[in-house]
């Protein structure tokens, strides 16, 4: 071999270490920032931005070329024009706070990035198990936080590192609706039905290993009780929709509607017939859950205020629909058109959030791509049998089964609600999200090699 082929091939075998070295170290960096999203927020951005770039980079595939990232571009460039339309021309949105407005984009922008970017850490079934268990593991903290604070009465905030990192664990008070260590009851409850099917998968494969088995069962449980002192309807709801999906069978589907049915029916029961142990109950279950499914409150349920919210919304699109507001308008359009309740905030519809915010076209390019990603995904990983038993492996089609319903169940909660706006929760989004795309890609390949075979 001659020295400049010799030299040639030492260049090309560096530059390829080089490479796997990169990419193990962004990878590094993605699972380090899953373990600390729901604990250590601030430091979770930092690691998961940075192996968002890293991810980027070095890449086979081109960022233009992938038809699911153009959707997201068209809605990136929509956003950003509207926000310069709203700062520069539309002089009646100077009455709200300009800077807002762009900072709102922040909840956006930088995730139509990291969709790209954090699919090279979840490229197969083995980089995406390994999330959801560090997600899992990350979530200790959250349930610990709760059990602490229902049972053992343990308060806060607790601060961290000069106020950049806050553990709420608030004062429950009459309602005795658990926080735990995010600032609302809802969004803890998001947090945790939204991996509570990554949790139930492992209870599903069951292990050779007893401890394993029982570890997992208890894990779930958890997952689930804590669920349920959140008082969060859409939380709870998620558990039902979660089982649901689960179980194959149309009798258990069945009974899982019955069961679904029959909650609120026993909830409602406990006070008539079960007087000497209403107290007890009370104990393990928040009084406002039990307020939540009560008949006779039935009527200033907060599903009432939605109704409202989501008319004022509609005629504000109607008004508007091209550019929308900007983000973070709505609490003064609310107010400015005699809303009925205070303090709102969120049109409680991701959607409709979207479209009031930065108009119409971008809610409905948005909702159609998540659809579409969603439905592909579930379609795709169906397809995937034992045709090929050599090439077929059931724990990860029930686990990319679960990965998909966990999406969902954040999707379904943002119908009714929006927690998006904790980063969190977002980010959690996002990586499913970009999980469910590289479903999508590692399933095709794997019907095309099943069809060739």
């Amino acid at each position: 071999m001659s020295i400049i082929a010799t030299l040639k091939s030492t260049f090309l075998k560096n530059n390829k270490t080089n490479d796997l070295l990169f990419r193990n170290c962004g990878l590094r960096f993605f699972q380090l920032g899953v373990l600390f999203l729901a604990a250590f927020p601030a430091i979770a951005f930092l690691l998961l931005t940075i192996s968002s770039f890293i991810g980027s980079f070095n890449r086979e595939d081109n960022y233009f070329r992938d038809k699911y990232n153009l959707p997201l571009l068209i809605i990136g460039l929509l956003m950003t024009i509207n926000t310069l339309y709203i700062t520069l021309i539309d002089k009646n949105s100077l009455s709200y706070d300009i800077s807002n407005i762009w900072i709102g984009l922040s909840n956006w922008l930088p995730f139509f990035w990291c969709f790209w970017g954090f699919q090279p850490f979840l490229k197969d079934g083995k980089l995406r198990f390994s999330t959801a268990k560090i997600l899992i593991f990350g979530s200790l903290p959250v349930l610990l936080s709760c059990f602490s604070q229902y049972f053992l009465k343990i308060y806060g905030p607790y601060k961290f590192f000069n106020d950049l990192i806050i553990w709420y664990q608030r004062p429950l008070g009459e309602t005795n609706a658990v926080t735990g260590l995010f600032n609302n009851q809802n969004y803890t409850g998001a947090w945790l039905c939204i991996i509570l099917p990554l949790c139930l998968f492992f209870v599903i494969r069951r292990s050779q290993n007893n401890i394993k088995n029982i570890l997992s069962f208890l894990l779930c449980f958890s997952f689930v009780y804590i669920i349920i002192l959140t008082s969060s309807r859409g939380a709870i709801l998620s558990i039902f929709i979660t089982i649901f999906l689960f179980t194959r069978s149309f009798r258990n589907k069945i009974y899982i509607l019955i069961s679904f049915i029959s909650v609120p029916i026993i909830l409602n029961l406990i006070p008539l017939f079960f007087t000497s142990l209403k107290s007890s109950i009370y104990s393990f279950l928040p009084y406002e859950l039990i307020q939540k499914t009560s008949i006779i409150n039935m009527p200033n349920l907060n599903f009432l205020p939605r109704i409202e919210i989501w008319s004022k919304s509609f005629d504000l699109i109607k008004s508007n629909f091209i550019t929308g507001y900007g983000a973070g308008t709505f609490g003064s359009l609310y107010n400015s058109s005699n809303g009925s309740f205070e303090g709102i905030q969120h049109t409680h519809n991701i959607f409709i959030e979207i479209a009031l915010s930065h108009g119409l076209p971008s809610a409905i390019l948005f909702f159609l791509i998540l659809i579409f990603i969603t439905f592909y995904a579930w379609k795709i990983n169906s397809k995937i049998n034992n045709k090929n038993q050599a090439n077929f492996n059931h724990n990860f089609w029930i686990f990319d089964k679960a990965w998909i319903i966990s999406f969902i169940c954040f999707f379904l909660i943002h119908i009714f609600d929006i927690t998006y706006f904790d980063g969190r929760i977002s980010i959690l989004a996002w990586i499913l999200l970009s999980g469910m795309r590289s479903i999508i890609k590692e399933k095709t390949s794997t019907n095309k090699q099943l069809n060739f075979i």
